[in-house]
């Protein structure tokens, strides 16, 4: 089973992607929000590409619909399903200690936060320096006490 997985903003430390009412979001941990609602699985397709899997919610992963991304399990169109929830993981865009996650079905945008929320979008160019920041993570490992 793969490890449990925390992932920190580059440019908001101590922030943290996360799901809330099942949509991707970006929190400082504590306040009462469940730690395992910041826990995750890298659920390898064997393809060189990623889903993030939710651990609370271990049937559903994070995709994107219209660039918002928010938590859904397998249904509808599969196939639509499996490539907006696949992402590359890259070198992040701001610190190639970090790590990036590149939209397979749009190889132009990367998971990214803005105003707290999750999008999937592309940068304004190669001098969109807060883009490059906000589509940054850092891996963590969860705490142990997350099950």
């Amino acid at each position: 089973m793969a490890a449990k997985l925390n992932f920190e903003s580059h440019n908001m430390p101590g922030w943290f992607i996360r799901h809330s009412e099942f949509m991707g979001e970006l929190a400082q941990k504590g306040n009462g929000v469940p730690d395992d609602d910041f826990a995750w699985r890298l659920d390898d397709r064997r393809d060189g590409t990623f889903a993030l899997r939710s651990v609370n919610f271990p049937m559903f992963c994070f995709r994107h619909s219209d660039f918002r991304v928010f938590l859904q399990g397998r249904e509808g169109d599969i196939e639509l399903f499996l490539r907006d929830s696949a992402f590359r993981i890259v070198p992040g865009l701001a610190d190639p200690e970090g790590m990036s996650f590149q939209s397979v079905n749009f190889p132009d945008r990367f998971l990214r936060h803005r105003d707290l929320h999750l999008w999937v979008e592309p940068g304004a160019g190669p001098d969109d320096e807060i883009f490059r920041k906000d589509a940054t993570y850092y891996q963590r490992e969860a705490p142990a006490s997350i099950d």
